[in-house]
């Protein structure tokens, strides 16, 4: 059936719509829905919001363990130290990975194309985490995390 979101006015096709419940197209809209801004640009601190920025802190931690890596690795020496760094990144990559799906699941934004890009990122993180390469786990979550919060700037109008 096809619906409105409550946030930014859209109209996307939802499986099914609770009565009473907002309905939003993606978790950028409900993220912003959360976190109400008074007309002077004020907005209360509340859990959406330590929530969004707690993964934000995630994902910056997972690309400053990756960079402090390459910086360790040029170092003589530095190698084995550089793959311990390495395997940070990509322990944070993976826990900021599930907390976006789950963020995601939680708002509502169940649409098919969010679990798509959730799979495949996941199958990025897989490569990346064959191949070694953090710097590919971090870039696969940094889509993830615009995929997710595109929405924010989109207003009703």
């Amino acid at each position: 059936m096809k619906v409105t979101c409550e946030h930014c006015g859209l109209p996307f096709a939802a499986v099914r719509a609770t009565p009473g419940r907002a309905l939003y197209c993606c978790s950028g809209c409900a993220l912003a829905a959360r976190v109400p801004v008074d007309a002077n640009g004020q907005f209360p601190v509340n859990a959406a919001l330590l929530t969004a920025l707690s993964l934000g802190f995630g994902l910056f931690n997972q690309l400053l363990f990756w960079l402090l890596a390459l910086l360790v690795a040029r170092q003589s020496g530095g190698m084995e130290n550089a793959a311990r760094l390495a395997w940070v990144s990509f322990g944070i990559g993976a826990v900021v990975w599930a907390a976006l799906v789950l963020c995601q699941a939680r708002v509502g934004a169940r649409r098919g194309a969010d679990w798509v890009l959730a799979g495949i990122v996941c199958a990025g993180l897989a490569e990346a985490w064959l191949v070694a390469s953090p710097g590919l786990a971090f870039a696969a979550n940094a889509v993830l995390a615009i995929w997710a919060l595109r929405g924010l700037r989109r207003r009703k109008g």
